[in-house]
């Protein structure tokens, strides 16, 4: 692109801001971007990637066409005939496609993600023949990747971690003192995670119950289920 192509774009970016009501800063959050790389399209320092172009068209409706074209005004994404893109499509587009709360918009779109992955994954456990080894590991590795750069990009570790503070249960274990003292020795982390207290008084062969609560860890490829139940 070249450098009148890129003052012509950096425009049409300027405007779609303008439409929202955004700054760069929020608009950066909006679709994932640094804020640099807002302040970038602004000033025609860096062209806009047709990669990012079909984000910002899915976040908002617009169309990426038109984003991405030098010439004309912002249209809408879908529909015939076209339209120019306004506030109100844009309010309008956010209804229709992603739902009018944050919990509708989940349901929305998380079946048909879940569906694309679970196909993937098939995909990727079924080889041409029984000696083929299956490309699911790798794939399965690309996901968790995935997972941790989407973390970083939109910055959602603390939205995250408050998620998964809503799936906090209770850990309960049954051991000996006997068994707790040992733990006290060989693991005393988590002796001390689970409330352990020795006391002198009590015979190895007595019974102890200890309860921890446990908030599950943000690790992709594994559970984040914290319901533990009870272990003896």
């Amino acid at each position: 692109m070249n450098t009148k192509t890129n003052a012509k774009t950096k425009t049409k970016i300027r405007e779609l801001r303008r439409i929202l009501g955004l700054t760069q800063g929020k608009f950066a959050t909006l679709i994932g971007a640094s804020k640099d790389t807002i302040a970038s399209w602004d000033t025609g320092r860096n062209p806009l990637s047709p990669s990012l172009a079909r984000r910002i068209a899915l976040v908002t409706g617009v169309d990426e066409r038109s984003l991405l074209r030098p010439e004309g005004e912002l249209r809408v994404k879908h529909g015939f005939p076209p339209k120019r893109y306004t506030l109100e499509e844009f309010q309008l587009y956010r209804k229709r496609f992603w739902g009018h709360s944050a919990e509708e918009n989940v349901r929305r779109q998380w079946r048909p993600c879940a569906d694309t992955l679970e196909v993937v994954f098939l995909a990727a456990a079924t080889g041409n023949d029984e000696a083929e080894p299956t490309r699911l590991s790798g794939v399965v590795d690309s996901f968790i990747q995935w997972c941790r750069q989407t973390r970083e990009e939109f910055g959602l570790g603390p939205a995250i971690e408050a998620e998964l503070a809503k799936r906090k249960g209770t850990l309960e274990l049954t051991h000996s003192y006997g068994q707790w003292r040992e733990m006290a020795k060989e693991d005393p982390t988590m002796a001390r995670m689970m409330g352990f207290k020795d006391n002198p008084k009590r015979r190895d062969e007595e019974s102890l119950t200890l309860k921890m609560e446990n908030v599950p860890e943000w690790m992709p490829g594994t559970s984040m289920r914290g319901a533990m139940g009870k272990r003896t």
